[in-house]
C-alpha cells in the first residue's frame, strides 16, 4: 500500500493495466480548466458564445467563471467509491471492505438534489468560496449557477438526469483509509479560487442565463474534457504540484494549437498575402461565370445564402471562394463541406484538399479530413485503426495534427473536412456527445450540398441544425440544383407555412443566390443544355432496359441506367449480362475485369474501387466507345460523370433532374451522331399509369406508400404529366418550372381533387405521413430552449439515445469480420460491412464478429444468428 499512490492520493485518470500509474484528480481538473481557457482565448470560438448571451463578446470575468465551472467537472470523482475502484484485493486492511463501487455523476446527484442530507450540507460548505461566490454571479436566484453546473456534469456527452437515478450512498462520500472526500473538496475549491482569480473579483455581469447558451457552453466543456483527457498532451503526473495550473496551460496551448483549434498564426499569414486569384484558386477556371459571381456579390455579414443553379454549372467553386474571402475577413475559422452519402462525400474531398492546399501557404495549410466513418484519411494520408484507440499513419506523422480525423465524434473539431450531412445532423440529435459536435461546426462555415426538401425528416432535423448554428451567429451556404418554393422559404425564413403562391413561386429568378435580403437572379451560365425525353412503360421489363443500354451502346454511347432500387438494379445488370457478347466486348462496366454494378451495399474498399472506376470511364477525361453503367440513387450524387444516354427509373422532378445532371455534363466533341443532344428515357410502370401503386401488393420498385422510396404519387404522376406535356427540357431554363409543377402543393391538391376518391385517401395518407415525420424528427431533436436544471427532464435524451438515426428508415449496423475476407475484386480485404438492421432476425442481438466462408466463384458467404448472407460482385444479397 505504501508504493501504491492510487491508495494515498485522489486520482482523476488512470492506467486500467497498470493502476500504479495515476494522474491525480486536482492535476487533470487543471487540464480540462486549462483547455477550456485556451479554447475561450480563440476568437471565434468566443464570439460564437457570446452571441448566444445576446453579446458582442464574453468579458474576462465571465470567461473566467465559466473556466471555474470547467474545473469542477469531475469533482465527484472525490468519492471513495470511485477511488477504491482500482484497488487491488490486497490493498484492503484484512475486516475492511470495499466502501461500493460507484460513478462520478450519476452518484453526485443524491447530493445535489437532497440539499438536507449531511453530504450536501458539508459538500457545499468545504468548497467555501462557492456559496459567497454564487450572489454575485447570477440574478436568478441560483437558478443560473445550477444550470451550469448541472451542463458541466453532463460532459460525458449527455445531460445529466437529476431525478430517478442513483439513491443516496453516503459512504462513499466518507473518509476511508486515508482518502477524506471532505478535504479534497476543501483543496479543490482553493486550488479553484488561486488558479481563476478573475472569477471571484466582485462586480462583473451576471452569467448568461440562456438555455442555448448553457448547450453551447456543455459542447466546449465536453470538449476541453476529450482534449484534456488525452494523455498525448497531458501526461500523467503523481505527484501534487503547486504550479501545476501553468504546467497545463502551456500543454492546453500547444493541444489547442496542434489540433488546429488555434488558426491566428495561420490567419496573420493570409492577411499579409491575401486570398490567391482565381485561376490559382482553380486552374480550369478562367473567368468566374454567373452563379459564381452572384456568389460573390452576397454580402459577406450574410448568415445564410441559398445557391440554386443547374448540376455542373460551378457551385462548389462559389462555395469554395466564399469561404476563402469569409476566412479572410475573420468571420470563420474553417469549413465543412456536408454531401448527401458517403460517396459524394469521398468524390469532392480530392477537390477541396487540393483548394485549401492552393489557399494557403506550404507551411500553414491544414489537412482536409474526410469525415467519413471508418476511411480515416486527412489530406492525402491515410491511416489505420490499431489496439486501445491508437491510429497509425502511413506516413508515420504523430504529433496530433489529425486528432479529429481519428474519430467521428471529432470529425466537426477539424478545421476543414469534407463529410456527409449526417455528421452535422448528428449534433442536433439526442445522441452522445452532440452538443461537442455543434460546438465544434460553429466556428466554420458550413456547407451543405444538394439540399432538396424530398425527405420530410432530414428537412426537419436539418433546419434544426441551421437554428443551432445560425443561433451561434455562425455561417451556412446551402447549394441545390432543385429547391422549391416552400423548402427556400422554410430555411431562410423559418417559417413552414405562407411559402409563395404557384405562379410567385414559377416566376422566381432561376439560377438565384438568395439571402435574407431577397433572391439574386444570376443569370445564365456557360452549359445550357436542352434534353430529349420520353417515358417508356418498361419498368419491370429488364430485358427491354437492357436491349435499350445496349443499341445505344453499340453505337459508341455511354449510358448510365439508374433504377430506384437495388433489387431493380442488379436484375438489370443480370439481364445485360445474359445478352450474348455483351461481357466480351467489355460494353458493361467492370472492375479488376469482373463484371459489376454500382450501388449503397458494397463494403466502403469497394466503394471506393467502384467509384474510382465509374469516374475513369464515364468521366471528364473518358476514354472513347459505349459503356453501361447500372446503378442507384448513389450515380446520381455528387460523382463527376458524363452519360449520353439516362435510362431512370421514374422519380421526382427534383431527383430526376438531378440524374439527367449527369448527361452532357462536359463540353466534347466526340459524341454519337445520336446523340448530340442529351437523352433521358424514364421508366413507368406497365401501361404507364400510376394507378395500380396505390393499392397494396403491388411491385412498386419504390414507388408509392408500398414502395417506400418516394411515397408520395401525386409528385410522381406530376412529374409524368410533365415528360408528357414537354418532350424538350430546356435546362436551366426550365428548371424552376419543372421544380414546381411537380412539388408545389397547388399542382399536387389539384391533381387530387381531379383523380378521384383513391387519390384522396392517398394524399390523407400522405399528409398523415408528413405529419408522422416531422414529429418524429422533432421527438428527436436536442431542447435546445430548455435548461439543464430548472427543465432536466425535457433536456434529458432517452435511454435508447443511439437508436436515433439521422435518416427515418437508416437502421444500419456495422458486422466485423474475423477473419477478413477477400474482396470479390482482388486481394484486398474486408474489415468491416454496413448492413440493415431490418435483414436480421434479432438485430439486438448482433455477434462481435462474424467468420465468413469464401466461395470459390469470388466474395464470400456468411451468417448471422438465423440468417445467411451472400457478398459478391453485385453486392451484398440475402440468401
Amino acid at each position: 500500500m505504501e508504493n501504491r499512490p492510487y491508495a494515498k492520493r485522489f486520482w482523476g485518470k488512470a492506467d486500467r493495466e497498470n493502476p500504479d500509474r495515476i494522474h491525480l484528480l486536482e492535476h487533470h481538473l487543471a487540464d480540462v480548466a486549462a483547455c477550456l481557457e485556451a479554447l475561450l482565448q480563440q476568437p471565434i470560438i468566443r464570439q460564437r458564445l457570446a452571441h448566444i448571451a445576446g453579446r458582442e463578446d464574453l468579458d474576462g470575468t465571465t470567461a473566467a467563471r465559466l473556466c471555474v465551472f470547467a474545473a469542477l467537472h469531475d469533482i465527484g470523482k472525490v468519492n471513495t467509491g470511485f477511488q477504491t475502484q482500482i484497488w487491488r484485493n490486497d490493498d484492503f486492511p484484512e475486516g475492511r471492505r470495499r466502501p461500493g463501487r460507484a460513478g462520478h455523476t450519476l452518484d453526485l446527484t443524491p447530493v445535489l438534489n437532497d440539499k438536507d442530507c449531511a453530504t450536501s450540507e458539508w459538500f457545499f460548505d468545504a468548497l467555501g468560496w462557492w456559496w459567497d461566490a454564487i450572489k454575485s454571479w447570477d440574478d436568478c436566484d441560483g437558478e443560473t449557477v445550477c444550470d451550469l453546473l448541472v451542463a458541466t456534469l453532463s460532459h460525458h456527452g449527455q445531460p445529466l438526469q437529476l431525478e430517478g437515478g442513483r439513491a443516496k450512498n453516503p459512504q462513499i462520500w466518507r473518509m476511508f483509509e486515508g482518502l477524506d472526500p471532505r478535504d479534497q473538496v476543501a483543496r479543490i475549491g482553493q486550488l479553484v479560487h488561486d488558479w481563476f482569480p478573475a472569477a471571484f473579483a466582485k462586480g462583473g455581469l451576471s452569467l448568461p442565463s440562456a438555455p442555448a447558451f448553457q448547450h453551447q457552453f456543455l459542447g466546449l466543456c465536453n470538449l476541453a474534457d476529450w482534449i484534456g483527457s488525452d494523455e498525448s498532451w497531458f501526461r500523467f503526473l503523481d505527484k501534487p504540484k503547486d504550479d501545476y495550473i501553468a504546467t497545463a496551460r502551456a500543454r492546453a496551448r500547444n493541444a489547442i494549437g496542434t489540433i488546429g483549434l488555434d488558426v491566428t498564426a495561420q490567419r496573420n499569414t493570409i492577411s499579409s498575402t491575401g486570398v490567391p486569384i482565381l485561376k490559382e484558386l482553380f486552374p480550369h477556371i478562367a473567368t468566374a461565370n454567373a452563379i459564381q459571381e452572384a456568389t460573390h456579390q452576397a454580402p459577406l455579414e450574410e448568415q445564410l445564402v441559398i445557391i440554386e443553379s443547374e448540376t455542373g454549372s460551378g457551385k462548389t467553386e462559389a462555395a469554395l471562394l466564399r469561404f476563402a474571402r469569409m476566412y479572410e475577413a475573420g468571420l470563420v475559422d474553417g469549413l465543412y463541406f456536408a454531401l448527401p452519402t458517403r460517396a459524394a462525400a469521398v468524390q469532392i474531398h480530392g477537390r477541396v484538399n487540393d483548394f485549401i492546399a492552393r489557399l494557403f501557404s506550404a507551411d500553414t495549410a491544414p489537412e482536409t479530413v474526410l469525415a467519413v466513418p471508418g476511411y480515416l484519411q486527412a489530406g492525402d494520408s491515410r491511416g489505420r485503426h490499431l489496439h486501445d484507440y491508437e491510429v497509425w499513419w502511413v506516413d508515420d506523422v504523430r504529433d496530433g495534427r489529425r486528432w479529429a480525423a481519428e474519430r467521428p465524434k471529432r470529425f466537426l473539431m477539424a478545421q476543414i473536412a469534407v463529410g456527409t450531412i449526417d455528421q452535422v445532423m448528428l449534433g442536433s440529435l439526442q445522441v452522445k456527445n452532440a452538443h461537442m459536435r455543434s460546438a465544434g461546426l460553429a466556428r466554420n462555415l458550413l456547407v451543405v450540398d444538394e439540399v432538396h426538401a424530398s425527405d420530410t425528416y432530414m428537412s426537419e432535423v436539418l433546419a434544426a441544425v441551421l437554428d443551432a448554428h445560425l443561433g451561434a451567429g455562425g455561417y451556412a451556404l446551402l447549394m441545390s440544383a432543385t429547391l422549391g418554393a416552400r423548402a427556400r422559404h422554410r430555411l431562410l425564413s423559418g417559417d413552414p407555412e405562407h411559402a409563395p403562391v404557384l405562379d410567385e413561386a414559377m416566376a422566381a429568378p432561376y439560377p438565384a443566390v438568395s439571402t435574407s435580403l431577397g433572391m439574386t437572379l444570376a443569370g445564365e451560365n456557360n452549359h445550357p443544355k436542352d434534353v430529349a425525353i420520353t417515358a417508356e412503360p418498361h419498368m419491370q421489363d429488364f430485358s427491354a432496359v437492357a436491349a435499350r443500354a445496349l443499341e445505344a451502346v453499340r453505337a459508341g454511347a455511354k449510358v448510365l441506367v439508374v433504377r430506384n432500387t437495388v433489387g431493380y438494379a442488379v436484375q438489370t445488370q443480370q439481364a445485360l449480362e445474359a445478352v450474348p457478347g455483351a461481357n466480351a466486348t467489355d460494353l458493361l462496366l467492370t472492375v479488376n475485369g469482373i463484371p459489376t454494378l454500382h450501388h449503397g451495399r458494397f463494403a466502403g474498399p469497394d466503394r471506393v474501387l467502384l467509384d474510382e472506376e465509374v469516374e475513369s470511364r464515364l468521366g471528364r477525361e473518358r476514354p472513347s466507345g459505349g459503356l453501361v453503367v447500372v446503378g442507384t440513387q448513389t450515380l446520381e450524387q455528387s460523382l463527376d460523370i458524363d452519360a449520353d444516354l439516362l435510362i431512370t427509373d421514374l422519380c421526382p422532378s427534383d431527383v430526376l433532374l438531378q440524374r439527367i445532371g449527369r448527361l452532357h455534363r462536359h463540353r466534347r466533341h466526340d459524341r454519337p451522331d445520336s446523340y448530340h443532344m442529351p437523352q433521358c428515357i424514364v421508366l413507368t410502370p406497365r401501361g404507364g399509369d400510376l394507378d395500380p401503386l396505390l393499392s397494396s401488393g403491388t411491385e412498386a420498385n419504390g414507388l408509392g406508400p408500398q414502395g417506400g422510396v418516394y411515397r408520395n404519387l401525386h409528385t410522381l404522376e406530376a412529374t409524368r404529366r410533365l415528360i408528357g406535356e414537354h418532350p424538350r427540357w430546356e435546362i436551366p431554363a426550365m428548371n424552376r418550372e419543372l421544380v414546381e409543377r411537380a412539388t408545389h402543393r397547388e399542382v399536387l391538391e389539384a391533381i387530387t381533387a381531379e383523380l378521384g376518391d383513391a387519390w384522396k385517401e392517398h394524399g390523407i395518407s400522405t399528409a398523415g405521413g408528413y405529419i408522422a415525420d416531422v414529429q418524429t424528427a422533432r421527438s428527436h431533436l436536442i431542447r435546445r430552449d430548455r435548461s439543464f436544471f430548472t427543465d432536466n427532464q425535457d433536456v434529458c435524451f432517452p435511454g435508447n439515445s443511439e437508436r436515433v438515426r439521422t435518416r427515418l428508415g437508416d437502421d444500419r449496423i456495422e458486422i466485423a469480420f474475423d477473419p477478413k475476407p477477400f474482396s470479390p475484386f482482388g486481394s484486398a480485404r474486408i474489415g468491416r460491412m454496413g448492413m440493415s438492421s431490418r435483414w436480421l432476425s434479432s438485430p439486438d442481438c448482433i455477434p462481435e464478429s462474424v467468420g465468413p466462408t469464401m466461395n470459390e466463384g469470388g466474395g464470400f458467404e456468411f451468417a448471422i444468428n438465423t440468417r445467411r448472407f451472400r457478398y459478391d460482385r453485385l453486392g451484398l444479397q440475402r440468401e
